[in-house]
């Protein structure tokens, strides 16, 4: 279920309404419907744009602009980085489990832990008898010692004869008398738990870095669009500031500390922004996405805690830590090594069975074929105390084993109770900063009408501003503060069940989309672009012949007609497929501003990307720049401060999805405005406020 606006919201609203006299927006678009359907196909935008005087009643149809050539532009410029257009939505599980499969120190851990595994292998075969095949020939010159007639002999006395071929099975092996391989293998297998522990170890650190990581990026990317959102507010103070001095009720000072506040945004932004840019590298590196890729999070307010559950969490978890099972298996490990010394000094018996032959002549080789056994008994006497000194040292190594595991225990203990009390204490600081959100935001709100009263002065504005980025800002922090210290408490802080949540929209970082060409918009406005057969300067009555369900209301005091078009009158145009409501206001018989907006939704990655949707339907290619880089900062509604837009000579196409709340609702909508009737407008609205103030 979508949640209603705040009274505080609503009331903001007004406000800049009220501030900058315009008149207020007609119809807001509602929630029923999903976000706007792509874009038609080209031969239907092309025949659109093209439609011939008679099909409009238009007598001075501007000729058509040709398709731009160049693709529309990446939409992912996220700072300090390349154009891109590739992107992932990731959750924390999926991140998790990017950078599991990832090069890490988990997966040198688990190499470690395999070879472990192979010296327990090879432990266990020396259990085994060894199995040879040697196969020798030795020959010798014959001796120069011998009788004439007397057949030739060898010359060494170790041979048997003059060539002599040996070909042996041989079978060898080690009696474990005195218990060494025993000892050997329980070492082995100690040394396998200690791996297997280790790699445990590294997979939970690298599992929480990569949440931290996570969160982090999901926290500083809020705190980026917080600085942008506030930037746009500061910008667009100092347009009321300027606009109150104009008129003679306002001082310079007040001005120039407006000035000196947005500045001070600025800087803020880019340091969010440089912030955002390192976590995202950051998140890259454990996860391996490459770097030209957007990472795109969850909403940090899709998983927001309310109650407390950790009646489940006691102490007796940190038994099963891996820390400690990999201190208990090296302990083990060295008392293992600790009884192979001993048995050093103990007896050793071997045995060599052979089967085979050892002779000098082939033809009678039957007669010198047969086996052998030989057993070795071999009896240590003294080793100058090596054994006893290697004894020495691996019972000490266990002794300081223990110690280790007792001080790692404490720690244990300190880090469960510290991050159970953080998680606590998180929950909380929710409920406490959801409040104090929406009291800086009705401050904010009550400020400006005080100094619109001149009850106010810049200096209370300016901190209005701040409360109420900062409550928010701290309304992120405690979500974030309770999902990384309540996984610190889970056995397998893989596989927490609290965070499973599904990955929604998030805007990106980067300010504005960026065209195929930046620079100053070449288009006049006669060129301005053809929405859906409405362009500006079009008469009301062609405006009713083209929708003859036009809804309009009388003039008002400065000669503005509204007219509304629903959903309904919009359903034989395929152009507004998914548009909820549309505005247009006249002035002198002529239309000068056109209001497009789509139902609330989340579904947009980025108002960036919304617009990138924005500029393919209406075929515009220009430098889109936000709000706060606007040359002319006059707004309609405080949704337009976290608009990006294109002017060009006399004319002002904007498009975002408005300020979103703290549940991350989206207002799509893009805006077409005759930038000189507006201001036309605004000149009368001011005159005739003036007459207002002066009569008696």
């Amino acid at each position: 279920m979508r949640k209603a606006y705040s009274p505080g919201a609503l009331a903001l609203v007004l406000l800049f309404c009220l501030l900058f006299q315009i008149p207020v927006r007609g119809q807001q678009p509602s929630a029923t419907q999903s976000a706007p359907a792509p874009a038609t196909t080209r031969q239907q935008k092309q025949q659109r744009l093209q439609r011939p005087p008679a099909e409009t009643g238009r007598q001075d149809v501007p000729p058509a602009r040709p398709r731009a050539t160049n693709a529309p532009p990446p939409y992912y410029d996220y700072p300090f980085g390349s154009l891109t257009d590739k992107y992932q939505v990731i959750s924390v599980d999926d991140a998790v489990s990017l950078a599991l499969a990832n090069a890490s120190l988990y997966q040198q851990a688990f190499l470690d832990e395999q070879i472990a595994r192979e010296d327990v292998r090879q432990a266990r075969a020396a259990f085994f008898p060894q199995i040879n095949l040697p196969l020798t020939y030795t020959g010798t010159t014959p001796s120069k010692l011998r009788n004439p007639g007397d057949p030739l002999v060898f010359s060494f006395v170790s041979a048997s004869a003059i060539n002599e071929t040996t070909a042996l099975l041989n079978v060898s092996g080690t009696i474990d008398l005195a218990g060494r391989l025993r000892a050997a293998l329980s070492r082995s297998r100690a040394l396998l738990e200690a791996a297997n522990a280790g790699t445990r170890v590294a997979r939970r650190e690298l599992v929480l870095a990569t949440v931290d990581a996570y969160y982090a990026l999901a926290l500083t990317r809020q705190r980026r669009r917080l600085a942008d959102e506030t930037l746009a507010l500061a910008e667009g103070f100092v347009s009321v500031a300027e606009a109150l001095k104009a008129r003679g009720e306002g001082e310079e000072a007040d001005v120039s500390r407006a000035r000196t506040a947005a500045a001070t945004q600025r800087d803020a932004l880019e340091q969010a922004r440089s912030a955002e840019f390192a976590a995202m590298n950051l998140l890259k590196t454990l996860t391996g996405i490459d770097f030209s890729t957007q990472i795109l999070t969850a909403h940090l307010t899709e998983n927001v805690p309310s109650v407390s559950d950790f009646n489940s969490y006691t102490e007796d978890i940190i038994r099963s830590r891996p820390e400690l099972a990999q201190l208990d298996a090296q302990a083990k490990a060295a008392r293992a090594e600790a009884r192979a010394a001993r048995r050093e000094l103990l007896p050793d018996l071997t045995y060599s069975l052979n089967g085979g032959f050892d002779a000098g002549d082939f033809r009678p080789v039957g007669r010198y074929s047969g086996g052998s056994a030989i057993i070795s008994l071999n009896v240590p006497v003294f080793n100058f105390g090596a054994s006893r000194s290697r004894e020495r040292q691996a019972r000490l190594r266990s002794e300081q084993l223990d110690i280790q595991r007792e001080l790692l225990l404490r720690q244990l203990r300190q880090e469960f109770y510290i991050n159970r009390a953080n998680a606590l204490g998180a929950l909380e600081r929710i409920r406490d900063m959801r409040v104090a959100s929406d009291a800086a935001q009705q401050n904010m709100t009550s400020v400006f009408m005080r100094y619109r009263m001149r009850k106010a002065t810049i200096l209370d504005v300016v901190d209005a501003q701040s409360s109420f980025a900062e409550t928010r800002s701290a309304y992120y922090q405690a979500i974030v503060d309770y999902h990384t210290s309540r996984i610190r408490l889970e056995e397998d802080p893989a596989r927490p069940a609290f965070t499973r949540a599904v990955a929604g929209t998030e805007p990106q970082a980067g300010g504005a989309t960026r065209a195929a060409s930046a620079g100053i918009c070449p288009l006049t406005l006669q060129q301005a672009p053809n929405i859906g057969g409405l362009y500006l300067g079009m008469t009301l009555a062609q405006a009713n012949a083209l929708f003859p369900s036009l809804k309009q209301s009388p003039p008002d005091k400065v000669g503005v007609t509204n007219a509304i078009l629903n959903r309904n009158d919009l359903a034989r145009n395929q152009f507004f497929d998914g548009v909820q409501t549309i505005l247009l206001q006249f002035v002198e018989d002529r239309l000068y501003f056109i209001h497009v907006g789509y139902p609330v939704t989340n579904k947009w990655n980025s108002k960036d990307e919304f617009v990138t949707a924005v500029a393919q339907k209406l075929n515009v290619n220009g430098d889109w720049k936000p709000f706060y880089d606007w040359q002319d900062k006059n707004v309609r509604d405080l949704s337009d401060l976290r608009s990006v837009g294109i002017e060009c000579k006399g004319f002002r196409l904007s498009a975002g999805i408005g300020i979103e709340g703290l549940g991350g609702d989206q207002f799509p909508r893009f805006d077409l405005e005759d930038m000189n009737t507006s201001r036309t407008i605004r000149e009368r609205a001011e005159d005739l406020r003036r007459k207002e103030q002066e009569k008696p």
